[in-house]
């Protein structure tokens, strides 16, 4: 698994650099538009995750590499668990540099080291780092989520294929819940709003958010044994 790993490292080395300074970009913007970098590490998670599941499965499919990687002294199982440590290391890495850079602009505001304007910006405060972490909690299980879904799909019917049904099963999934909920009646979304209440307090927000890693972790091993089982089987 991680020889598979170090190879995706290897081939999605110029990707990655690419990836990184659009995620710089995004930062920024994100930054500027909401007034804060709380929120930041939850949203590049997320938008990582997504974005590597995309792009390494697309890669699959140029001059041939999803069939000649199988002549390498890899085995198929080698190959999915390695595309699996691979993007939750990627998504991981890109959202820890983006806290760390976060913390460091924090507290060069804090010591009037930097314009107020942008200080403003960068300052993280109590209330700003329970946000923050409740963003995390919440995109993290979406990541996971979306990652977890679209997956074993690249990996069954390959990137071309895969775009024709992902769009419909993402919005099923979209608006699943809230068919559940209006199904359910009343008592359902009045317990949903007891439960996001219950998420603003300190006990709250860390049931949920260990709730919410717990749950995509869960998705994701899910998703790698359902993908073990189709790569297994499909014809390259």
């Amino acid at each position: 698994m991680m020889r598979m790993a170090k190879m995706e490292l290897v081939v999605f080395g110029q990707y990655l650099k690419q990836l990184s300074f659009s995620i710089l970009f995004m930062a920024v913007c994100f930054a500027a538009g909401t007034g804060n970098t709380s929120a930041l590490p939850g949203i590049i998670f997320m938008m990582g995750m997504f974005s590597l599941s995309s792009s390494a499965s697309n890669y699959d499919e140029h001059n041939g590499w999803a069939a000649f990687r199988l002549t390498m002294p890899v085995s198929r199982r080698e190959v999915v668990l390695g595309r699996y440590l691979f993007v939750l290391a990627g998504a991981l890495s890109v959202s820890l540099l983006v806290a760390a850079a976060a913390l460091v602009l924090s507290m060069l505001g804090q010591a009037s080291m930097l314009p107020e304007v942008v200080a403003r910006v960068v300052r993280l405060d109590a209330d700003a780092m329970q946000a923050g972490l409740f963003t995390l909690a919440f995109c993290s299980a979406v990541g996971f989520v979306i990652a977890s879904v679209s997956m074993p799909v690249f990996f069954k019917f390959g990137q071309t294929k895969a775009t024709q049904w992902l769009p419909f099963i993402m919005m099923f999934l979209g608006v699943a819940p809230f068919m559940i909920v209006g199904f359910m009646g009343g008592e359902a979304m009045m317990a949903a709003q007891r439960a996001f209440a219950f998420a603003q307090t300190p006990e709250g927000l860390a049931a949920f958010a260990a709730g919410a890693c717990a749950f995509g972790l869960v998705c994701y091993a899910v998703s790698c044994a359902i993908s073990l089982r189709i790569y297994s089987a499909r014809d390259l």
